[in-house]
């Protein structure tokens, strides 16, 4: 039986039983043709409805086991791209309402969920291409805030460096796992504030990782003889900037989030730049690590910015060279694609209203998370490939056949000849999108809903082998 480039997303997947390895290719494709439908929606009958919530809560049905070949499917992209971004980032999933018993409180929400660290790989030749994801952790937290003692006072750094299930160390295990798959890739890791841990730049350091991680906190850095010379600010403004460039911020909302970023509105931001080496001094709480660490700063800050929106202001520690205008470019972009993982989260949430999700437990809901994460991926590249190459053939982003069934079903849409660009706004129509700016996750996932529908009513009426 044919399967489509998907489909094989899942196949061989670690389940234990063939059988269930087979189930779960059919279960993916049927929530990637309604990706934003309810399971009920989604089986075609109430037996079929039993047999997927039976399957989601077979103790074999694992996240890792889901997701395996999906890694493996990406690592093999990554290898034919030989260089890419790898990006990570946390994010909450979480459910208001009934009460589940596995979950856990989240920070600053009076609903439960569940943490998610996901690891999402960019082609690193500028586009940015989505590859796929290349590793997932999950977990629980028992207390909403972690660095907080039972009555409420905040743990100092020392008890923090003591303790030994830190969520930091997530960033590290994962950024090793990735390394671990790809052996011959060069691989530049992104991170975001939360990873600026000196023993994560340690470690990293320790194992020839290359990354940019932005810096969250105003270090205290030593002279070339150890000595202290400032704080990484006081440092920073004594080096003048090198060059300016512009850039475009894209529009971003508010988060309930406690000390996520404001919202703003899209505009064209000035920025100035400017760069040192710099020896990163050990915190006074870390008696075990090297005295030093040896890194590049970056530093990144906006230039006459609109008197109502806070300025762009990034300092990036960064293993990549910083000897010309080229190099410290770069630097910035690659820090710049760390938004694609949050398009991912949007993709995952809104695309695939995964947060609407009905499972009981933690086990059923990760599980669910394996089948949606490559969904949410998908969904992410055919978007990604009709806005950055919008002039390639429409056969980058859909099938033939798909193709054929858009000609027919939206003949004043489509051209003779269509673009990608041409296919996203012909599924975004499905979708019933009829508006000129770009559409979003949920009118995308209709769209993809109703065109994979057709799909079936097409090859069944041609008399075609039914894809799965």
């Amino acid at each position: 039986m044919e399967r489509t480039a998907f489909a094989r997303e899942f196949v061989g997947a670690r389940l234990k039983d063939r059988r269930r390895e087979e189930r779960l290719v059919h279960i993916a494709e049927q929530c990637r043709a309604a990706p934003d439908r309810s399971f009920p929606d989604i089986a075609a009958t109430s037996a079929a409805l039993t047999a997927l919530y039976r399957f989601l809560r077979n103790p074999a049905v694992t996240l890792a086991g889901i997701l395996e070949p999906h890694l493996q499917a990406t690592a093999a992209r990554c290898a034919e791209a030989g260089r890419v971004l790898v990006v990570h980032d946390t994010t909450e999933c979480q459910w208001q309402g009934e009460q589940r018993q596995e979950l856990g409180p989240l920070r600053g929400s009076k609903a439960q969920g569940f943490l998610a660290h996901i690891a999402l790989t960019l082609s690193a030749d500028g586009s940015r291409r989505p590859l796929g994801i290349l590793g997932a952790h999950t977990w629980i937290r028992e207390r909403e805030v972690r660095n907080r003692r039972a009555d409420g006072s905040r743990t100092n750094g020392n008890a923090c460096h003591r303790m030994t299930d830190k969520e930091s160390a997530r960033w590290w295990k994962l950024a090793d796992a990735v390394e671990g798959r790809l052996g011959g890739v060069e691989v530049i890791h992104v991170m975001d504030r939360e990873a600026d841990a000196y023993h994560i730049v340690r470690d990293a350091l320790e194992h020839d990782m290359r990354f940019v991680i932005r810096m969250a906190r105003d270090r205290v850095l030593l002279d070339e003889d150890e000595d202290r010379l400032g704080r990484t600010s006081d440092v920073l403004a004594g080096c003048r900037d090198i060059f300016t460039m512009e850039v475009p911020l894209t529009k971003r909302a508010a988060s309930s989030t406690p000390g996520s970023e404001p919202a703003r509105d899209a505009r064209t931001a000035k920025l100035a730049v400017t760069a040192t080496r710099a020896s990163l001094a050990r915190p006074n709480y870390d008696r075990e690590s090297v005295t030093s660490l040896e890194v590049n700063l970056v530093c990144v800050h906006e230039i006459d910015a609109p008197s109502d929106v806070e300025p762009v202001a990034w300092v990036l520690i960064t293993t990549e060279p910083i000897s010309t205008t080229r190099e410290l470019c770069a630097i910035v972009e690659m820090y710049r694609a760390r938004w694609m993982i949050e398009e991912l989260f949007k993709a995952l949430k809104t695309g695939c209203a995964f947060e609407k999700r009905q499972l009981e437990s933690y086990d059923t809901l990760t599980a669910a998370l394996g089948i949606f994460l490559p969904i949410a991926w998908h969904l992410l590249l055919l978007r990604h490939e009709a806005r950055i190459e919008p002039a390639a053939p429409a056969e980058r982003v859909l099938s033939p056949t798909q193709i054929d069934i858009l000609r027919a079903r939206l003949p004043n849409v489509l051209p003779e000849k269509p673009t990608a660009a041409d296919a996203l706004r012909a599924v975004a129509y499905l979708g019933g999108h009829f508006i000129k700016r770009a559409p979003g996750w949920l009118v995308l996932g209709r769209g993809l809903e109703k065109l994979l529908d057709l799909e079936i009513g097409w090859r069944l009426a041609r008399g075609l082998e039914p894809i799965l």
